[in-house]
């Protein structure tokens, strides 16, 4: 008894260690994995430092390039080195007399009313938008002046006509962009140094830009990293000491040069002891630990796997024996299970821990990892459940099989033994085993008046007889074969009708036998089945229809009161912020709530055809283009830039121009609300010949794993933390829409890119 415990003792401290070790693994490959290098292999944990990463470059890069913005901006918004808020930056005209004229400081008062602002904690970035934008305010205005561009770029046709809200946005950008370079370059403490020079040809005029003039160009050379070029040397090679050559310098040089003469030099100078507290020694400071953290991980992973293996081959040896040594195996109330049970109880287990119990146990890492990696933190949580359920059931298993109960000890074992006395095997059996035995029975007796060699075989009764019942035995067992088969035949029309969709076809039983009678049968019942199922499918079809239309019928006069007092409220110019906060939600939420209510509705007749159509001839070029325009301001707000790629030419479609515009705006408004910021949303019109085909591409902001035919269905959406606005009707409703009008609707997912198309007749 006491080795009993003592053995029980053991395994239960080496089960500890092993998830312990387990543990430590785990934590080490998240040491690795949550890492910005993760991906790079280990060989730049030895040779590459710093200076040598390519985060590193990317981040010079960008702020050599912020240079050559700085000298640009300073042009726009100084004046002797600051920043002239009565500095004219805008001039447009409405009209005759219409001329109005904006200073720097009246775009920032206009931009403030819109509710844009710089947020001074993340590099006075411009931030806010519009909540509510005046129709006087979107008047189109002839632009004949603006600081950042000039007169040869204003010559476009896009380029000549903008709103006030627009322009405002475009200068407010700019000036922010302007702040951050100067917060990070110019005003604070920096390890970054640099000089631009540029001279005119008799060196009579120049000008220098620079954020240390104190400093000659060889002490900037002396820093731990430099780049040097001028522009009247014999080649255009940069002189540095950084992994790269920077062969935009040369171009941006050009660019910004005012003078018609190659006399000018620029110098960087990167102090690399990182004395300053910039964005550099924070990067540094960053890389250092991304480096420790990357060793101590590898270390625990190496010490983890080994004990998990040490740990492992120990259970596997010991498990299910009562004490080391011994041939006895104990069986635990889990493994008495039935086999292929137990199996499917721990995938349903494994699935719970995996969608629900991970996910939850994620969100306390989320306290301790940055945004970046969380779903690299969900991943290695969720590995971690599914070890520890796979080490579950592989112990189980091995349980079973050291007692021999593995295969005896299921349901499919059972099953198979009671297959073994079904009444069609074994009638086919018992069928074969006769005709087999008959075969060898007569043939056994021809061979045997063969071998008697009579004279004249052929005229032997018995050897006659014996060939007329083979033969006739044979015929006899063929006709029942392909009697079988024609019913077997029947039966599979039967059911390729059933499956078709022709739910009322019945067989005739008459033309059954056997089991195949009972079968046929059979089949009628699930034909009745079906017609019963389908009439009550298209009842309860009609019963939401009518209560989706009746409910939201129901909701709209109470939710039209809550809008109007709310609006009755907001007119009252309450003071208190806090009233007013509750009150935008208010507003906010019963707004959704309303377009809720009207999606279901349009879903609703939209599935069930129950919309009246004015089809008429449109030029679906063109409605392509009233949606993208009404649809850039919005975009903006999101930093989604929309690419056109339309055809010069009118093409005419027949379909309903309200229906049809309510197709184009659930999909723009499907790509503002879910598609990744700052990238492109590509639109295109192709000519098929016959067909016409609208398009519009974009890269999704969650992962799409979703199929795209689940995606089009009602309240599906493919940002399944659902943090955006949505119902998951817009998709549903474009499909339906598309449908009703003789068009197809195709959704393609590859990856993160979404894709809609959207096809039409062309008329000719």
């Amino acid at each position: 008894m006491k080795q009993q415990s003592r053995t029980a003792a053991i395994k239960r401290s080496v089960g500890f260690l092993h998830f312990i070790f387990a543990c430590v693994t785990l934590l080490g490959i998240g040491f690795m994995y949550l890492n910005s290098n993760y991906g790079r292999g280990l060989e730049w944990l030895e040779a590459e430092t710093f200076e040598q990463s390519p985060d590193f470059t990317k981040k010079v890069q960008a702020d050599i390039t912020s240079i050559f913005d700085y000298i640009r901006y300073k042009e726009i918004f100084e004046e002797n080195g600051e920043v002239n808020y009565t500095k004219k930056v805008l001039e447009v005209t409405s009209g005759p007399g219409g001329e109005r004229t904006y200073t720097l400081n009246d775009i920032i008062l206009y931009g403030k009313s819109l509710g844009y602002y710089l947020d001074e904690s993340d590099n006075y970035a411009l931030k806010g938008s519009p909540d509510q934008v005046d129709d006087a305010d979107m008047e189109q205005l002839y632009v004949r002046w603006r600081c950042y561009q000039s007169e040869e770029e204003l010559t476009g046709p896009d380029q000549s006509f903008s709103t006030l809200p627009d322009l405002t946005y475009e200068i407010l950008r700019r000036f922010s962009s302007y702040y951050s370079i100067y917060s990070r370059l110019m005003s604070d403490f920096t390890n970054f140094y640099f000089r631009i020079a540029y001279y005119s040809k008799n060196s009579a005029i120049y000008e220098i830009h620079t954020n240390a003039p104190e400093m000659t160009i060889d002490d900037m050379l002396s820093l731990g990293k430099y780049i040097y070029y001028a522009g009247d040397s014999n080649d255009l090679a940069v002189r540095t000491n950084f992994d790269s050559t920077f062969p935009s310098i040369p171009a941006m040089m050009s660019q910004n040069n005012p003078y018609n003469s190659n006399q000018n030099y620029v110098v960087v100078g990167l102090d690399t002891s990182y004395k300053a507290n910039d964005d550099y020694s924070k990067a540094y400071q960053a890389h250092t630990r991304s480096r420790k953290a990357f060793s101590e991980g590898l270390y625990l992973v190496a010490v983890g796997l080994v004990g998990c293996l040490l740990s492992l081959v120990f259970l596997v040896f010991a498990s299910g024996h009562e004490t080391l040594g011994s041939k006895e195996i104990v069986l635990y109330p889990f493994d008495k299970l039935k086999t292929d049970f137990m199996l499917l109880l721990m995938l349903f287990v494994t699935w719970l821990c995996v969608h629900f119990v991970a996910p939850a146990f994620s969100k306390i890492l989320h306290l301790l990892v940055e945004e970046a990696y969380w779903i690299r933190a969900n991943r290695i949580t969720s590995f971690g459940f599914i070890y520890f359920c796979g080490l579950l059931t592989f112990f189980s298993l091995l349980r079973r099989y050291k007692a021999e109960l593995l295969w005896k000890n299921s349901f499919l074992y059972h099953l198979l033994e009671t297959l073994s006395e079904s009444s069609f095997k074994y009638r086919l059996t018992i069928s074969y085993i006769i005709y087999l035995a008959c075969n060898i029975f007569l043939i056994t007796l021809g061979a045997f008046f063969v071998l008697r060699r009579e004279e004249n075989l052929f005229q032997s009764i018995p050897f006659l007889s014996t060939m007329t019942v083979w033969v006739a035995g044979n015929l006899l067992v063929f006709y029942y074969l392909y009697r079988n088969s024609q019913q077997t035949d029947k039966i599979h029309e039967a059911i390729d009708r059933l499956a078709s969709g022709e739910t009322s076809y019945k067989v005739d039983t008459a033309l059954f036998s056997s089991l195949e009678a009972r079968l046929a049968e059979g089949l009628n019942r699930i034909s009745d089945g079906l017609e019963t199922a389908l009439a009550e499918q298209v009842r309860s079809e009609r019963l939401k229809a009518d209560l989706i239309t009746n409910v939201s019928h129901d909701i709209k006069t109470p939710l039209t009161s809550i809008i109007n007092y709310v609006d009755l409220i907001k007119r009252e110019h309450i003071e208190n912020p806090t009233l007013q906060k509750y009150l935008e939600v208010l507003d906010q939420k019963s707004q959704r709530l309303k377009t809720l209510t009207e999606d279901l509705v349009e879903a609703s007749k939209a599935s069930s055809g129950n919309i009246k159509l004015e089809i008429n001839d449109i030029d679906l070029v063109e409605l392509v283009q009233q949606t993208t325009g009404e649809f850039e301001e919005k975009y903006a707000l999101r930093r989604l830039e929309l690419v056109n790629t339309l055809p010069n030419e009118v093409i005419i479609i027949e379909a309903d121009g309200r229906r049809l515009w309510r197709v184009l705006e659930n999909l723009y408004n499907n790509a503002f609300k879910y598609a990744l910021e700052n990238t492109r949303v590509y639109v295109g019109i192709e000519d098929h010949d016959s067909e016409v085909v609208f398009s519009i591409k974009n890269v999704s902001a969650s992962p799409l794993n979703i199929s795209p035919d689940e995606l089009t269905e009602r309240f599906v959406r493919g940002d399944v933390s659902r943090t955006t606005e949505g119902s998951g009707l817009g998709l549903s409703i474009a499909k339906s829409l598309t449908e009703l009008q003789g068009g197809t609707f195709q959704v393609t997912i590859d990856g993160d890119l979404f894709k809609a198309e959207v096809s039409f007749p062309i008329k000719n």
